[in-house]
């Protein structure tokens, strides 16, 4: 249906200072022309005409990096990101447990617990979840999702023992003097075992859930997201739910090293494609090298100001060996295909530039040149990696929301150097390079305004200012979510700008991001979600 859209500021994106009066939506779902309104209406003959009130329209928000999949945290989770102490933890669980009828064959799962916010200031131990139950498996994860805690019952389930030796890149948590297992796990090879137990246990249907995970994003603006570590059984449901017609955002999934990616691609060869199939399609793989700062678990290169249990000279590790990761980059560029990598710890920014050119180097693909891989996180990066990365066509996708979320973690981690230039947006602009800013979902909901109000203001919870040549302008940071996350999936032609022949996916907002006072970004609400021309989303007070 042909919709033309009236009485809006339309912030096209385009540069700095362009706006027009009108966009009009052909049948196709494209923009068919976005100007003056007069001109607008000339070419509007049969078009329905929507008055916005005065609302700004931009580009939809597009996510560069998250993990859509696990979105599901928000819908069968445990909230436990208010939690300040062990005992809430506990009484949370108890709560949720009840309230939900979770019986033995069930799982009591909760997410989003931090140790840097609890009075004890460590992470839970197995004794605090044995309190909430020693009949049913109960697992909490961390805020990051790379690490966890679980209680006897879950340990024994999984055939996790004292004697289970610590597996490549994760480690078991164990009790002084004892070697016992205390319940934390570290990184995915330690928590995989959980997961084997945990999941058919929260029995998913998807079908049911779709609607209320693509709410999620939609509420938020965003009209393309990412699955930023796709499982072979997660790649299965989303072909499904993208064949049966469920899925109306934009979604861009990544397979995962650990796993046999290439036959992940094969057995799902109709979506392995630069074009989408029913809203989804396989971007490229995926890997990882570190952990994250907050958790001590970022590989550094030089020294945390105290490691885990007080320790010096901690720089943490990285969870892939050169060898390995130099043959899976090379097993991406082989195959043409995007490689994203999560590297939080300047150490794994180091790692991934090294075995991404090698790999490179060592590849006969004729295309390589233009596969625009991804460096994940970036919290540490230096300004000499941000010069590598522009040189070699490498994309920063920066968690920026950490400046508000973590920044006073990362000062007493890291000190007030390292601490106050993480998530370095200023040294990346700077490269030239088309950076991203992300919020990696379901780690924060997938709030992008905020995370562009983080890479503007730069300010920490406890108010602290951090380094202010780190800052970014709104428009640099704006249009790290709408043109240079297109850029990155290889969608410039068609997302990211407010431009005849482009989809129509726009967020409309009850105000100009551009034009507010900076520090107000964050507090700017989206009114509605439009992709290809129809309204997804529509706040329910409008």
């Amino acid at each position: 249906m042909k919709r033309l859209f009236t009485n809006a500021t339309f912030v096209t994106m385009v540069d700095e200072f362009d706006t027009a009066d009108a966009l009009l939506v052909d049948d196709e779902g494209r923009i068919a022309f976005v100007g003056p309104l007069e001109e607008a209406r000339k070419r509007a003959e049969g078009a329905e005409e929507v008055d916005l009130g005065g609302a700004a329209v931009l580009p939809g928000l597009i996510d560069p990096h998250s993990h859509f999949t696990g979105s599901l945290q928000y819908l069968l989770f445990a909230d436990l990101s208010a939690c300040t102490s062990f005992a809430e933890i506990t009484e949370t669980l108890k709560e949720f447990a009840a309230k939900r009828h979770i019986g033995p064959d069930g799982v009591i799962m909760g997410n989003g617990y931090d140790q840097n916010n609890l009075i004890e200031q460590r992470h839970p131990d197995k004794s605090v979840l044995n309190a909430v139950s020693e009949d049913i498996p109960v697992l909490i994860t961390h805020v990051s999702n790379h690490m966890g805690v679980a209680n006897d019952c879950l340990l024994k389930m999984a055939g996790i023992t004292p004697a289970t030796p610590d597996p490549e890149g994760g480690r078991y948590g164990r009790m002084d003097g004892t070697g016992d297992l205390d319940g934390y796990a570290e990184e995915p090879a330690a928590m995989n075992p959980f997961y084997a137990i945990t999941t058919p246990r929260l029995g998913l249907d998807f079908n049911a859930m779709i609607g209320d995970m693509q709410r999620i994003y939609l509420e938020h603006g965003v009209t393309t997201c990412q699955d930023g570590a796709t499982a072979p059984d997660m790649a299965a449901v989303m072909v499904g739910l993208a064949k049966a017609g469920l899925l109306q955002m934009d979604i861009v999934a990544y397979p995962m090293w650990g796993t046999d990616v290439m036959a992940t691609l094969a057995d799902n060869a109709e979506f392995d494609s630069q074009r989408y199939t029913g809203h989804f399609r396989f971007g490229g793989l995926k890997m990882f090298l570190d952990g994250s700062p907050q958790g001590l678990t970022a590989w550094m290169t030089e020294p945390y100001v105290e490691g885990p249990d007080g320790e010096k000279d901690w720089v943490a590790y990285s969870t892939m060996t050169d060898e390995d990761a130099t043959a899976f980059a090379k097993i991406a560029i082989d195959s043409n295909h995007q490689l994203l990598c999560h590297c939080n710890g300047d150490a794994a920014a180091d790692q991934l530039l090294r075995v991404y050119e090698a790999a490179r180097d060592a590849s006969d693909n004729p295309d390589k040149m233009g596969l625009r891989p991804v460096m994940i996180h970036a919290q540490t990066a230096r300004a000499d990696q941000y010069e590598k990365m522009a040189a070699i066509g490498m994309i920063p996708s920066i968690f920026s929301s950490h400046i508000w979320y973590w920044g006073d973690a990362h000062l007493r981690n890291l000190g007030p150097v390292r601490g106050g230039r993480v998530s370095a947006c200023g040294d990346a602009a700077r490269s030239g390079i088309p950076f991203t800013l992300h919020t990696d979902t379901p780690v924060l909901r997938p709030n992008l305004l905020e995370a562009a109000w983080c890479a503007v203001n730069r300010i920490t919870k406890a108010g602290v200012q951090l380094d202010e040549d780190q800052k970014v302008t709104p428009y640099e940071a704006m249009r790290a979510i709408t043109f240079n996350g297109a850029y990155q999936y290889g969608e410039e032609a068609d997302k990211g700008t407010l431009e005849a022949g482009k989809l129509a996916d726009l967020v409309v907002l009850d105000r100009n991001p551009l034009a507010v006072d900076p520090r107000e970004i964050r507090d700017i609400q989206v009114l509605a979600t439009i992709k290809e021309g129809e309204t997804l989303y529509e706040r329910d007070d409008q």
